[in-house]
């Protein structure tokens, strides 16, 4: 389990997160969510121990503190990634597994395995910035699957993938919670959320405005004053968003 305890973060002189706590458990998917700018990857980062909390704390079972354990045992994928140099696929999955100490042989097993579940295989051999968005999404989510880490954080990995793709890549989420791993993923929808997740944790204008199951948290009443929509709640329980207002053509 990774757990945050009253989570203080300022972006200069801005509080981006206020007493904000969590907890990340073994064999269940996390789901973050809420509008735009409400702190969610912030949180996530934080999570991750890319970002140095002023206040509160983050602990695991092992030493968090320690650059080393984290490095080895919570693996973080972030919402954009840039393609610096024109690495081969099989190249940029290994980077990942840096930290670890493996062997050649056993390096290569956990690149095979992770693209083949990813449906990358054909790519091992092609420059990264020769595939489109949604290839490219897929690589980076193998390369965080072929870390083992006992502890997966993601912010939006299915923000550039069609339906079929995104559902996929919520399969493998499922299945790696299954086998007692923590997935924490950030999300925009709310239906993949409910159809994914266990819990939520729901948040706004930096702090949790909602948290717990997941079929308890998405009901219409509730979401309605965080996102600022109605929702219409149909049959196996989807959300569709309707404006409170009739638009009026600005933003």
């Amino acid at each position: 389990m990774l757990e945050l305890a009253e989570i203080q973060y300022m972006a200069g002189e801005k509080t981006v997160l206020q007493n904000v706590s969590a907890a990340f458990s073994a064999g269940q998917v996390t789901g973050i969510v809420g509008p735009n700018g409400a702190g969610k990857t912030s949180l996530l980062r934080v999570a991750a121990g890319l970002a140095a909390p002023n206040g509160g704390a983050v602990s695991a079972k092992g030493a968090f503190d320690d650059a080393a354990w984290r490095a080895k045992n919570i693996a973080y994928m972030p919402q954009f990634q840039s393609v610096a140099w024109p690495l081969l696929v099989h190249e940029i999955i290994a980077l990942g597994l840096l930290p670890l100490s493996l062997s050649a042989a056993q390096s290569a097993a956990r690149i095979e395995d992770a693209l083949a579940r990813c449906g990358a295989t054909g790519f091992a051999e092609r420059r990264i910035d020769s595939l489109s968005g949604g290839e490219q999404a897929r690589v980076f989510l193998a390369r965080l699957l072929a870390t083992g880490s006992d502890v997966l954080l993601l912010d939006e990995p299915v923000q550039s993938l069609d339906p079929a793709g995104a559902l996929a890549v919520m399969a493998l989420l499922r299945a790696e919670a299954t086998s007692g791993k923590a997935v924490v993923v950030v999300l925009h929808e709310l239906n993949l959320a409910q159809q994914f997740c266990d819990r939520l944790v729901v948040m706004q204008n930096g702090t949790v405005a909602l948290a717990g199951d997941a079929q308890h948290v998405l009901s219409p009443a509730q979401l309605r004053p965080i996102f600022g929509v109605e929702f219409t709640q149909i049959a196996g329980g989807h959300l569709v968003p309707h404006p409170i207002d009739p638009p009026n053509g600005t933003l």
